[in-house]
């Protein structure tokens, strides 16, 4: 089997949703600085477009069998979005290439007709829960977009786990030299 055989990515439109659907300019929401808890009256919340990545497992996304009421998206960016700081050296995309990094995913570049996108960082600090008819109706009305390919959403997904499964020590082993 050749590796041409794996591709990363495949268009697909509708308002199926899965974990790895790339969802450009979606609308998410910013809360005010100013919020404050139990106050009668709320700020406005501004309203943004991002491009972001499904990551609620596909299972509990199913039309009409539905387990959730919210998707989980992180935001996802190109690699020249990096001006400054470590994201932006050769050294620093290496590192979230080979996963060092444990709060950024890369996606390879993308060749499919229409969709010709550099290698892309999933930030898994920048989380968004959006309503799931919302998240049906951005990706309905975004005609066609992407879709991540198994094993590629797979990876992405223990990527994500591993993430958020992290288990800081207060003390740790001191090393060996």
């Amino acid at each position: 089997m050749e590796l041409k055989d794996y591709p990363w990515y495949a268009p697909v439109s509708n308002d199926d949703l899965e974990q790895g659907d790339i969802l450009e300019s979606c609308t998410v929401f910013m809360p005010p600085d100013e919020l404050v808890r139990g106050e009668s009256t709320i700020g406005a919340f501004e309203a943004e477009q991002r491009d972001l990545v499904v990551v609620t497992q596909s299972c509990d996304l199913v039309l009409g069998r539905e387990k959730v009421s919210d998707v989980i998206c992180c935001g996802i960016w190109e690699t020249d979005q990096f001006e400054t700081g470590h994201l932006a050296t050769a050294k620093g995309l290496e590192e979230v290439r080979r996963g060092f990094l444990p709060s950024y995913h890369m996606l390879a570049a993308c060749t499919v007709s229409g969709f010709e996108r550099t290698a892309r960082i999933i930030d898994f600090r920048q989380l968004y829960s959006l309503p799931l008819p919302l998240v049906r109706r951005e990706a309905a009305q975004s005609g066609e977009r992407l879709r991540l390919l198994p094993p590629y959403r797979e990876h992405l997904a223990q990527a994500f786990a591993r993430y958020f499964m992290r288990i800081g020590l207060p003390l740790d082993i001191p090393p060996f030299r």
